[in-house]
Order: C-alpha cells, then structure tokens, then sequence
C-alpha cells in the first residue's frame, strides 16, 4: 500500500517524522502550517507537493490518505475528530489526546467510520522492545516482580514553555509519562488494580515531577519516576524471579542487557537501529489499515496508560 500523507504541524518531531518518509520512499502530499514561511520552506525541503494554512482545505482534499498529527497535544483530539470526520486514517504524536474521554470519542468515530487510529508511541514499535516482550511472555524472565522506569528532562525554567503551561496540558505525566508508563503497563501481564503516586508542581500548575507505584492481582509491581527540571536516565529495568533485563534509552533502544540469576552472567540482546524508530512506528501503523486487527494490541495498551493517568490525577487532586 502507498498512501498519501499530510503532515500538520512543522517542529521538531513533524521534520523528523518526514525524514523518516523519505528514507523510506513513502509520499508526502501535503503539509499544514500556521506560519505560511516555515511551512514553505518545509515543503520545499522535503519535496511536499501541497501546502494549506486551513485545518479545513486540506482534509477535504480527496487525494490524502492519511495524516500525521505533530501539533501541541492539547489540539490533538479536535484534529482528530475532524480528520476521522474527513475519513482520513490518523497518526498521532503522544500523547494522543489530554483525557480518557477524549480517547473514547475518537475510537468511537474511527470504529463506526471503519478507520485507524493510533498514538505515535515509538516504544511499542521497536524490534528490540518486540525481543524483549516475546522474552518476558515465553518466561524467560521467570515470574515478573518488579519494572523500575526513571525519566527526566531538564527543560529551561520559562513560565511560558509549552512544558509547564497548563493551557497547553504541559506536564510530566502528559509528556514524558506516556513513555514510561507504557513501558510499566506493557511488560505488566495484566492492567493495574492498585497505586499510590506523589508529585511536586511547577509554579504555574502542572506537575513537574511525581514518583508511581501501581500493581495488579499477579503481585507485579512498577514504579515510574518523572522529572522535568531533574535529567534522570531513560531506563527501564524488568525483573524477575530468573533474572532482569535492562533497557537504556528505552523509548528508541537498539539494545539491551539480560543479566542471568542462575549463572551470574550477562548477555547483550540486539534488534533494529534506534535512526529507524519512526519508520517502525509509521510502517505498523499502514500494516494495520490492511489489517485492522492488529491495530488492537496499540490501540488497547494506550486506552489502558489513560485510564492509569486518570486513576493518578484523580489520586493527585484528592491529595491537594
């Protein structure tokens, strides 16, 4: 299948993401901006055919296929309804939306219209992090005990940074925490039923950093720790009763170590290249509209972080 994307937004990730396009010979039709320069020079950099300043123009253009949210995620979910609403399969940068209900509508819409949607979570898409799953489910690991997930930024002290105002659904758990949550919650055998969390907030409101422990019936524990004043190491380590296995740089690792409990030794596990991350998530994705059912394993392990962050936040206002 070739389709036709759009791509909305041009930051960062949106220049990264169509890198990934063209190294993969996949068609980029169009782009949307607000600043009619960048999104020029955009378009001129990575040969985008169209170019719309309206939300509106482009998803009525029949020729897309699908499009690639990279905007703030505070405007995804009306995107979204309008993209699905255009019948168009929809890509999102994490976090998705900024609430569970949010999540229900949108699936809702992209069922009835028989369309995909899925969060652009790289985790879940990278060979290595398939490796390790396949590990831990064969019961390589022994019985999971304990996942132990840090990750922490050090973005600049600025009121007015989209990472610490509220009206842009800055935060920690909205940011960061989709990773790291995701990571706990996919090498978990079954959704948590159980969890205590603390946090610290920023001066204008949002959460600047909290430390989560959440277990379930299987008596598998995660804890996860976000920072966004405080670099801590993307690490997430899966422990079990016949050893661990240690993931740096998780959210786009390559590589891992498995450390034996019985023999005291380690081995290095391998698998895909960390400059392809994008590429597995955007190749997933297009696999899935052929074959819608395996859209579900990406689709529920998200709904399952949301409702995770909606037991937090609830937890967290009671607290205050």
């Amino acid at each position: 299948m070739r389709l036709n994307w759009a791509i909305i937004g041009t930051g960062t990730i949106a220049n990264e993401m169509a890198t990934s396009f063209l190294k993969k010979n996949k068609n980029i039709y169009a782009v949307c901006g607000r600043n009619i320069d960048k999104m020029q020079q955009f378009a001129d950099k990575y040969h985008i055919e169209k170019q719309f300043i309206k939300l509106e123009a482009l998803l009525s253009d029949e020729h897309v296929d699908a499009v690639y949210i990279a905007t703030p995620h505070n405007t995804h979910f009306e995107i979204t309804k309008q993209a699905l609403l255009h019948d168009k399969h929809v890509l999102i940068e994490k976090a998705i939306v900024v609430n569970r209900d949010e999540l229900n509508e949108l699936n809702n819409i992209a069922y009835n219209r028989n369309l995909m949607i899925m969060e652009a979570m790289t985790l879940l898409h990278m060979p290595l992090i398939k490796k390790v799953k396949s590990l831990v489910t064969a019961g390589a690991l022994g019985d999971i005990k304990t996942i132990n997930v840090t990750f922490g930024s050090h973005k600049p002290y600025d009121v007015k940074n989209r990472f610490f105002n509220p009206d842009l659904a800055g935060g920690a758990l909205l940011d960061i925490g989709g990773y790291a949550f995701t990571a706990a919650r996919y090498f978990m055998s079954e959704q948590p039923n159980n969890m205590s969390s603390f946090v610290n907030y920023f001066e204008t409101g949002v959460d600047e950093q909290s430390a989560t422990i959440i277990s379930n019936s299987k008596n598998e524990l995660a804890t996860v720790s976000l920072s966004m004043q405080a670099k801590q190491p993307k690490a997430l380590t899966i422990s079990g009763t016949k050893g661990y296995i240690r993931v740096l740089e998780f959210p786009r690792a390559q590589e891992a170590t498995w450390y034996h409990t019985e023999t005291k030794t380690c081995e290095v596990i391998i698998g895909g290249n960390t400059e392809d991350a994008l590429v597995y998530e955007v190749e997933d994705f297009e696999n899935a509209i052929e074959n819608p059912n395996q859209i579900k394993v990406y689709n529920d392990m998200t709904a399952d972080v949301f409702s995770i962050f909606q037991t937090i936040q609830t937890k967290w206002q009671s607290n205050n």
